[in-house]
């Protein structure tokens, strides 16, 4: 079985170098699988192995055990295994003429398959179109927030003025363009092949230069020193890894420009914020969206052709562009803008790592820097730019459990219910994965009750914390007879439109109590052989609203009750 993680196969002919053929082996991949190959070359860091099939399997070091790393390694360092792509190595070989030369390489050019499961490619970026001076065409649209000044050096050839800020798309790209684009793009299809950066190393993007390739980056921001760029463009001519190799070296304004760009931060727009700097606000283009491209559109993409076949993106969600983020799927919006705590995409993103529904499903988590930035793009607004303004809907106060519509009243459930959306099948799966039967109140609104009616024993404040999702739906919640302590009503008071709520024999005392103040819609709360005490009455007397109260078997005394008694009059109180 060919291992479902190497990109492509290439049949080939038998491969003879001027090194010595190291013996076959048998490597073992990180998921166990093994593979009797023998190493040919590398490039980067993916390593060229040959197998006994005589197949060239182009495999990605750090998809390889410690072990077999350590020997790939070993013979590189030595110089036992020669740099490069094996098929460009063969056709350099003096023992073969000309017609068998021909013959390998249109042998091999016929024999290039389909990548397994690989990238979406994409056409090679089109030539720039030289426009007459004056053109109306000439002129570049400004981004939002961004300096109407910048549009001018679209004219001048991507040349700042004297003094101004270094811009990466109007004074970087048109250089790396110009002079690196045609060996640094991203992979595309041509005549049936597919056409692969070199050294892995894509420069079409803002993102693609930070992100560099798999040996490491090659930008540091705010260090030229350290910033591999900058370095091979400064090398001697004679130097092998001097940049460009062809045509020429940069004109050194154009090497000032990449210079001060890095000095600068290497920023992705004039004066704007770099991907670690979120101090003046989210950007969707710099901070978030960045990694989602590397961590969802394998995924969530755009629907594309492969094969003949439409692929669609998974559950109907794409996220390639902020409008899509923002629309969701069939299901609903995944973002609740200012508020975190509601929004799908924010919850499935922080659940436990052996949690089936945690995204992304492949490779580590999110860094909790990565999170973090999702959280404060999404309380700010989840806008497209820092500067844009966003409203926080104010939110609308009930005082009263029964208001009238002419003759008729209506329930506080359904008056609550109807201002909100339906939770979305993916918030319904989570919460349920937490053990808690969650039922509709009603067919006429979206409310939901939410129990631990099987095993509550085995509850605990952390299963609580997995009905946020849903959160805002819930108006009963029952968590009697769970293990849950004062901890809890951190979850529970976010509850926001909670009218019914159940804590009959749980641990929670006078401190738990005290958090429920904030709670305007509730109604009904069951503390029978609770810890709850006469401390907890001063505050179940600020719930005004509170229309039972139920303290049987707890610790209250008839003190406590008959002070309370006082302080909501119209209580039904069973004690």
């Amino acid at each position: 079985m060919v291992w479902r993680w190497i990109l492509c196969v290439l049949a080939c002919t038998t491969f003879s170098f001027s090194y010595a053929e190291e013996a076959f082996r048998t490597f073992t991949a990180v998921n166990g699988q093994s593979f009797t190959a023998r190493a040919l070359s590398y490039e980067g860091q993916t390593f060229y192995l040959e197998g006994k099939d005589k197949k060239l399997y182009p495999v990605p070091y750090k998809q390889l055990s410690k072990a077999d790393q350590s020997y790939l390694r070993e013979l590189s360092q030595v110089g036992k295994l020669p740099i490069g792509d094996p098929r460009n190595l063969v056709s350099k070989q003096p023992v073969a003429s000309t017609k068998e030369k021909t013959e390998v390489s249109t042998t091999m050019e016929d024999s290039i398959a389909e990548p397994i499961d690989g990238p979406r490619l994409k056409a090679p970026p089109k030539k720039k179109i030289k426009l007459r001076k004056g053109s109306f065409f000439s002129y570049r649209p400004v981004k939002l927030g961004q300096d109407p000044d910048l549009a001018v050096e679209a004219k001048k050839g991507g040349m700042p003025e004297e003094g101004q800020p270094i811009d990466f798309t109007n004074h970087v790209l048109p250089i790396l363009e110009d002079r690196c684009f045609s060996c640094h793009q991203e992979p595309y299809d041509k005549n049936g092949r597919t056409i692969q950066p070199k050294a892995g190393l894509a420069l079409n993007t803002y993102e693609l230069v930070m992100k560099g390739n798999l040996d490491n980056t090659v930008i540091t921001a705010g260090d030229v020193a350290d910033s591999y760029l900058h370095e091979v463009l400064t090398l001697d001519e004679d130097d092998d890894m001097f940049m460009p190799p062809k045509g020429g070296p940069l004109k050194p304004e154009q090497v000032d420009i990449i210079k001060r760009w890095i000095e600068e931060g290497a920023k992705p727009s004039a004066g704007g914020a770099t991907v670690a700097d979120a101090s003046n606000g989210i950007s969707f283009h710099d901070h978030i969206f960045p990694i989602i491209e590397d961590r969802c559109l394998d995924c969530h993409g755009e629907p594309y052709v492969k094969s003949g076949r439409t692929i669609h993106p998974k559950a109907g969600l794409a996220l390639d562009t902020f409008e899509a983020v923002l629309k969701g799927n069939l299901d609903g919006p995944i973002i609740e803008r200012g508020n975190h705590e509601e929004s799908t995409l924010y919850v499935v993103m922080t659940l436990d790592p052996d949690d089936s529904e945690i995204m992304p499903p492949k490779g580590d988590p999110l860094t909790k820097e990565e999170i973090s930035l999702f959280k404060q793009w999404i309380d700010e607004g989840a806008k497209e730019y820092p500067s844009d303004v966003f409203e926080r809907p104010k939110e609308e106060k009930v005082t009263a459990a029964l208001v009238s519509s002419g003759d008729v009243k209506v329930p506080l459930v359904d008056l609550l219910g109807k201002r909100l959306s339906k939770p979305s099948k993916t918030q319904l799966e989570v919460a349920q994965k937490s053990g808690a039967l969650v039922t509709p109140l009603s067919q006429k609104h979206n409310m939901v009750r939410a129990e631990f009616s099987s095993g509550p024993n085995l509850i605990e404040n952390s299963d609580v914390g997995a009905l946020s999702g849903i959160q805002n739906n819930i108006s009963h919640l029952d968590l009697s007879r769970t293990k849950v302590t004062d901890q809890v009503m951190g979850a529970v008071k976010k509850m926001k439109h909670l009218t019914w709520l159940g804590l009959r024999s749980t641990a929670v005392t006078n401190q738990g109590v005290k958090q429920l103040k904030s709670m305007q819609f509730l109604r009904y709360l069951n503390l029978s052989g609770s810890k709850v005490t006469d401390g907890a009455m001063k505050d179940l007397a600020v719930l005004k609203d509170l229309e039972e109260i139920y303290l049987w078997n707890s610790e209250v005394t008839d003190k406590g009750v008959e002070s309370l008694r006082k302080a909501l009059p119209e209580a039904k109180i069973i004690f």
